[in-house]
């Protein structure tokens, strides 16, 4: 059973996540909206809660399995428990619950009970934590067709910045976190390594290697989805670190801000990935947020390991959020 409380995992919600969105509801001057994919138990919800108005809600009944009414609905009455509460509480103004796995619901417009899906508002958080590879493809059923169609956990990311840039509101900034195993295959990235071979030297372990062309096809293919979709894409350093069972996870921040030029659709960009993916990981050591230093590797030095003081440096805060 996959466990989502870990020490590593509260560590980044505390003092990684949590930092940011207080930064962002301090900056908008409210409480926020919230889409992802929480435990049963919402343990990233609660660390949160204090920021947090409405809650947009995945659950899916029997990963891996594809869905099926047949399965038990356990964890997704667990949620949706949890969330009645905070809502009969007076903490939280809303909730929905979508029945099915994020692509799924997301690519059908409506989850396998047929609730609809749709956005009417602007999202402020994506937390977007994913159990499998990202090239591990998920077979739905269209709801109208019945025909069948093989979707990836991207294709969910591309479709809802999709939504988020039909929203009708004129100020747009929110962060997305993505979650992803450390895992490995597929055409898609094989044809990423080419470009990023030569800056990773040939005698560090595979592990190293892996992670570095996952983090470059992660911010390519993400920073093309934000940008455009009209969103400048700030990265701030993807987190490396332990879940459960030792596996290896690679953790990603992203800050949007819609462009204020609607002269042209795509948004400008103000980070290179050649230098993102020439930046030093951060990790945990002894429960604290640290540089990641590798032998064999000149990655760039992080000048901290706070996200806001990484992000108030950036040109994008500098230009578009600085009041």
């Amino acid at each position: 059973m996959t466990k989502f409380n870990t020490i590593s995992k509260n560590i980044i919600r505390r003092d990684w996540g949590k930092k940011i969105i207080e930064f962002i509801s301090i900056h908008l001057n409210s409480k926020l909206t919230y889409l992802g994919l929480p435990s049963p138990d919402a343990k990233d919800i609660e660390e949160w809660i204090e920021h947090i108005d409405e809650v947009i809600a995945f659950q899916c009944r029997d990963y891996p399995n594809p869905s099926s009414p047949e399965q038990d609905k356990k964890n997704i009455e667990q949620l949706q428990y949890k969330l009645s509460e905070f809502e009969r509480k007076g903490i939280i103004n809303s909730y929905v619950v979508y029945d099915g796995y994020i692509e799924e619901v997301v690519l059908k417009r409506r989850d396998n009970t047929g609730i609809e899906f749709a956005l009417n508002n602007t999202i402020h958080i994506f937390n977007l934590d994913f159990c499998n590879s990202i090239t591990s493809p998920l077979e739905i059923v269209e709801y109208d067709t019945g025909e069948v169609k093989k979707v990836y956990k991207f294709d969910a990311i591309k479709i809802l910045l999709e939504l988020q840039n039909l929203v009708n509101s004129k100020i747009k900034k929110f962060v997305l976190f993505l979650t992803i195993k450390s895992s490995y295959s597929g055409k898609e990235l094989e044809d990423f390594n080419s470009s990023i071979t030569q800056i990773i030297p040939s005698d560090i372990s595979s592990y190293e290697k892996r992670i570095r062309f996952l983090r470059n096809y992660v911010i390519t293919t993400v920073k093309n989805f934000f940008e455009h979709n009209g969103f400048i894409a700030e990265f701030l350093p993807t987190i490396e670190y332990e879940g459960d069972n030792k596996h290896k996870l690679l953790h990603f921040t992203v800050i949007g801000t819609n462009k204020k030029d609607d002269a042209t659709p795509v948004a400008p960009s103000f980070q290179k990935v050649d230098d993102l993916i020439k930046e030093r990981f951060i990790t945990i050591d002894e429960e604290e947020l640290v540089e990641k230093v590798t032998e064999k590797i000149s990655e760039s030095n992080l000048n901290s390991c706070n996200p806001v003081d990484i992000f108030e440096s950036s040109k994008s805060y500098n230009k578009f959020w600085k009041k």
